[in-house]
């Protein structure tokens, strides 16, 4: 039935400029990168380039025709890498995004600040559109890195590139998701599953082929340059419903237990310093999780009802993948640290030769966010 419901979509046609000729997707191994692909070659026209690690998922691809080109290595924090990468690129997308960082390459800030601007940057040299995958929750005055860097990658991305289109999806589900798939793992090992106080934390879970179909869709027109985008299904859950969803779907009965935050942070404390695994969490997502991840109401921000695109609500689909044994792992493979000084090396290089107008640049960017953010608050 999921393979019903994917071709349905696969052959929807998207009216795309006909001088697009490649789009480069950096971050194009991952979970989200293979549907934008696959809904990007609904244009006959167009020729995708993935900057993959994983040349199963290339491989995968390959099956759909000569449209996917051969994969090219894309490190995000290697400035060489990303602008060999896209050269000739007409349309770029910027997936990379961690949850983990394995210091001192792969920080949140190498990744999602000083990569994102690696991406701006052969965006310009090549006229090509950008469109960048942002997150919810996006704050530079956040205490948390994850969330402060993702804005600080939105901010260096206008200031290279003001009409790069940004994307800031809520949590996304799918066969291959780490969000829904981890919770039904948990049940194979858990008595019962936790919730922090009350599991009162709102979320709009938007459907991958939403999200991947929005990014061609604005990609496409020139009305949505420049524009930033909030993308969230058609229901918004608090966790302890989300928890409650994804046990219904799956057909696994599990107590919800609520337990303080608290004994969340010091879970965190002992967990996030163990390698990444199917328990690990750390105090910053706890943090996270105090936060609603939902679509805001600001007038400025578009959603997919700007796009004509009626988000698919998860129960609909969760059914259909949440199996009690059979599960859809999202394995990644990270890169070793191969040549690991030349990469410092590199990653201080990068930092060195950014103008002191784009750092002074992303200052009054930052100032700017706080007066809104100020003004929101009083009305």
């Amino acid at each position: 039935m999921l393979s019903m419901i994917t071709s349905r979509i696969c052959i929807r046609t998207f009216v795309t400029n006909s001088k697009v000729k490649k789009v480069v997707i950096i971050g194009g191994s991952g979970f989200i990168g293979k549907y934008t692909a696959k809904a990007f070659i609904q244009d006959a026209d167009t020729s995708i380039e993935l900057g993959a690690r994983n040349s199963k998922i290339v491989n995968e691809l390959k099956s759909l025709g000569n449209q996917i080109l051969p994969p090219v290595s894309s490190d995000i924090i290697s400035k060489s890498d990303i602008l060999k990468a896209c050269q000739g690129a007409s349309i770029i997308v910027n997936l990379v995004g961690i949850m983990h960082e394995r210091p001192p390459i792969y920080t949140f800030d190498n990744v999602q600040h000083l990569g994102a601007r690696n991406v701006a940057i052969a965006a310009k040299e090549n006229n090509a559109q950008l469109i960048h995958i942002s997150a919810i929750g996006a704050d530079p005055n956040s205490n948390i890195p994850y969330a402060k860097t993702k804005a600080l990658g939105e901010i260096v991305v206008r200031e290279i590139c003001p009409n790069a289109i940004i994307i800031r999806p809520s949590i996304v589900f799918g066969p291959e998701d780490d969000f829904f798939n981890r919770f039904v793992k948990l049940t194979k090992y858990l008595p019962f599953m936790p919730v922090f106080s009350g599991g009162k934390t709102k979320f709009q879970p938007v459907y991958v082929w939403d999200v991947a179909n929005a990014i061609v869709k604005s990609s496409s027109d020139p009305k949505f340059y420049g524009k930033t985008f909030e993308l969230g299904g058609p229901n918004v859950y608090t966790y302890k419903e989300i928890i409650q969803l994804t046990l219904n779907q799956a057909g696994i009965r599990r107590p919800i237990i609520s337990l303080p935050w608290s004994i969340g942070m010091i879970q965190g404390f002992f967990l996030e310093k163990l390698p990444p695994n199917l328990f690990t969490i750390t105090r910053d997502q706890i943090k996270l999780l105090r936060k609603d991840n939902i679509v805001s109401n600001d007038p400025n921000i578009l959603t997919l009802k700007d796009l004509k695109i009626d988000p698919t609500p998860a129960h609909k689909v969760l059914f259909m993948y949440l199996k009690e044994n059979g599960v859809i792992p999202n394995k990644r493979i990270h890169r070793s640290f191969d040549k690991y000084d030349e990469k410092i090396q590199e990653v201080e290089k990068i930092r060195s030769e950014i103008p002191k107008e784009a750092l002074e640049k992303e200052a009054e960017y930052k100032k700017l966010h706080d007066e809104l953010d100020k003004k929101r608050k009083i009305s």
